[in-house]
């Protein structure tokens, strides 16, 4: 037997060897090969629904649609534009615009409100966990890390402590800025 296996060894090896390299050449054509692109059909009806309420100085004030990526200058000319006696400069033009924003146009003379509701300030040295968590991009864990912070390293001097206990990123931090206080 052993002179038999000996004889046909080329031929048994290969009967292996043949289909293990084409299985091998398979694989690494089909990893190699590019798939198809993705294509998503959102069947005609918007990725996004992003509405602004624009109130204050502008020619039609109300709730209106725009676009991702739209500034708020974008919102404000979608409410017919600004009036007469609208005060552009008090308000941040450049801004983008998030959904639910509120943009309020002061008149000339008026003091602006920098676009968001009118709800009285947050106290982050007294807030809840829930108070905080509904300011825009702050959550359940930031707000948690907040109140953890006051709680281990004291309370907050300024609001710019937010930052420098490295608490929130700049981006969030400029979003809440003018909600937030820390009066004791």
């Amino acid at each position: 037997m052993a002179e038999m296996l000996e004889r046909y060894r080329w031929f048994v090896v290969a009967v292996f060897a043949v289909p293990l390299v084409s299985g091998i050449a398979y694989l690494i054509n089909d990893r190699l090969s590019d798939p198809n692109p993705l294509q998503v059909n959102t069947g005609g009806v918007a990725i996004s629904d992003i509405r602004a309420y624009v109130t204050g100085a502008v020619q039609n004030p109300g709730v209106y649609p725009v676009k991702d990526g739209d500034r708020w200058i974008d919102a404000v000319q979608a409410a017919g534009g600004p009036a007469p006696d609208a005060d552009l400069t008090a308000v941040n033009l450049a801004r983008r615009v998030q959904d639910e924003d509120q943009i309020t146009v002061p008149r000339q003379g008026q003091v602006a409100v920098s676009g968001v509701s009118r709800a009285p300030l947050i106290n982050v040295n007294t807030a809840s966990e829930a108070e905080l968590a509904s300011l825009r991009g702050i959550g359940q864990v930031r707000a948690s890390a907040i109140v953890k912070s006051r709680t281990t390293d004291g309370p907050f001097a300024a609001i710019d402590d937010l930052l420098s206990r490295k608490l929130l990123p700049k981006s969030v931090y400029d979003d809440i800025s003018t909600l937030v206080t820390v009066s004791q």
